[in-house]
């Protein structure tokens, strides 16, 4: 069975998780197009990169204020470590943050068009968003949103993507949580129908 046979017998097994599939999928291209080209926009027209200016200087210390003006609940202390990262990391860099902004952009917009390392690559967008929400930036909840159910749900997000096809490829479950390696594809059964590896036997477990 050839992956996409699986990821179409994967579909389906449940319209719901189809219906799914199919949504995240259209979102992540728009989602990975929009970062790739925030990236792209600021190294070229907006040139953060040549005009020896801080760029992101403005954003962060806007950041620094609003997060340390805020009373609202912060039980993982959320708030402290973006001030901590500010102060001691991105404000005393200048130049190198914005380089390092830019790159994680567009690093982070190609990875999620092709649907490759999902988990980590939200984990690197809740970071970002959360900064530039924090700094005033209202169109960034809708982001923050979407990094927090693909970071919940990232085999579906990257299904059909270069993550689907790894787990294809290592015989693993195509949805849900990749289990063990011991789990393939026959030729004949469905996709991510366990089959008993053991010698001596080819009953399914």
């Amino acid at each position: 069975m050839s992956y996409l046979q699986a990821v179409g017998a994967e579909l389906k097994k449940s319209w719901w998780s189809a219906v799914v599939v199919i949504v995240f999928t259209i979102g992540r291209l728009f989602f990975g197009w929009d970062f790739f080209k925030a990236g792209f926009e600021k190294a070229t027209s907006e040139h953060w990169f040549t005009d020896g200016k801080f760029n992101a200087g403005g954003l962060i210390s806007k950041m620094v204020s609003n997060v340390q003006h805020s009373h609202g609940s912060d039980p993982l202390h959320l708030n402290g470590l973006l001030v901590w990262f500010a102060n001691h990391l991105f404000i005393p860099m200048g130049h190198l943050t914005d380089i390092l902004v830019i790159v994680f952009e567009m690093a982070i917009g190609i990875l999620t068009f092709f649907g490759f390392g999902i988990l980590w690559t939200m984990l690197a967008s809740l970071f970002l968003n959360l900064q530039f929400a924090t700094a005033g930036s209202a169109n960034n909840f809708g982001y923050l949103v979407t990094d927090i159910v693909w970071f919940k749900w990232p085999s579906y997000a990257g299904l059909i993507g270069i993550d689907g096809y790894i787990r294809y490829r290592r015989g693993q479950n195509l949805l849900g949580p990749a289990g063990p390696s011991t789990r393939k594809f026959s030729d004949h059964g469905d996709a991510g129908t366990p089959v008993n590896t053991r010698r001596g036997t080819g009953a399914t477990m």
